[in-house]
């Protein structure tokens, strides 16, 4: 905060461009947006002036992440050329709208009293108080495997089936670092920047066309696991399978780790399951595992063969308004479900 009658020093405008760059920029960990081209430049040296444009940038820099959050601009009023700027207040125009008496103090004619640098610093704890705050309608909704994806459907007979999806994130984009410098966002990034500003990934499993004890239990089961979406530091799910709600992709490591799993609803088949894995591989892959497994030996006597047609849809919800992420590609390993 600025005192009545001080200085706005070159460390607290560098302060404000670092906070900035640390949502809207590379970022780490659960901070960073992966914007192309932020608006504030490099922080400025000790001894410069701090220009207009660079609290313009400032400024727009503050509205992008407000508006991305809560889908309004801030009320922080631009500072122009010529401007007498206060700690609380500014004035609206430039000249006579500011008066300097004898002794050197200066009063401001109908000042704009959201236009001072306090009314910038007071925006950061808005801002930053949960930075993967998005607002809904700036989701989408989009389908990327159905059953009609080759490879995402299984037509015959089956005992254990399991499926691979690489989730592709490319990286490329230019980013800012905390000090205003351009860095290229890698893979990792990328990946990191797509779930922190509210991208999810979502997957589904059902069976068809069976017939029989087994297979009917088969159905219960995976139209009770649900829908599971995948975030950024949880998983959840819209049917009863268990998950790990304290489990996302900022827990991903290089080896397989269990994020759902739903077990046969009938005690003749209750060793049957669905399961999902998932890992990363540091390089902007995350790798899904499926597994359907009929573990059931008989009860008493006889193992029945499992004759339901197996399906998997997954989908994503993807930031696309005021900040656009670049869609991750999606793609089987391998010839999909075998």
């Amino acid at each position: 905060m600025v005192s009545v009658g001080g200085n706005v020093e070159a460390t607290e405008y560098n302060d404000y461009v670092a906070r900035v760059n640390a949502i809207l920029g590379i970022g780490s960990g659960r901070g960073g947006y992966g914007i192309a081209m932020a608006n504030t430049g490099l922080a400025v040296a000790g001894t410069t002036d701090i220009t207009a444009a660079q609290w313009a940038g400032l400024r727009t820099d503050l509205n992008l992440i407000h508006s991305h959050q809560s889908n309004a601009a801030t009320n922080v009023g631009e500072i122009i050329a010529g401007n007498i700027i206060g700690a609380d207040e500014s004035n609206v125009g430039t000249g006579s709208t500011v008066l300097r008496d004898a002794s050197d103090a200066f009063t401001i004619v109908n000042p704009d009293v959201n236009k001072g640098i306090n009314d910038f610093s007071g925006l950061f704890a808005a801002i930053e108080a949960d930075p993967e705050t998005v607002f809904a309608s700036h989701l989408v909704l989009e389908s990327k495997i159905t059953p009609a994806t080759g490879g995402a459907s299984y037509t015959s007979a089956w005992q254990s089936l399991t499926a691979e999806v690489n989730v592709s994130f490319a990286g490329g984009a230019v980013c800012k670092n905390n000090a205003g410098a351009n860095v290229t966002a890698t893979g990792d990034d990328h990946r990191r920047h797509f779930f922190n500003t509210g991208g999810e990934i979502r997957f589904s499993t059902a069976g068809t066309n069976g017939s029989g004890t087994k297979d009917g239990d088969w159905s219960t089961m995976l139209s009770n696991f649900g829908t599971i979406s995948f975030k950024n530091s949880t998983t959840t799910t819209t049917g009863t399978a268990t998950v790990g709600a304290g489990f996302g992709s900022e827990d991903l490591t290089t080896s397989y780790q269990q994020i759902a799993v739903k077990f046969g609803s009938d005690s003749l088949y209750a060793e049957n399951s669905i399961k999902v894995e998932a890992k990363h591989n540091n390089s902007g892959v995350i790798t899904f595992k499926f597994s359907w497994t009929d573990a059931d030996s008989g009860d008493p006597f006889t193992d029945e063969t499992v004759n339901l047609d197996i399906d998997l849809t997954m989908s994503q919800v993807r930031c696309n308004g005021p900040i656009s992420i670049v869609t991750p590609t999606y793609a089987f390993v391998g010839s999909g479900i075998a």
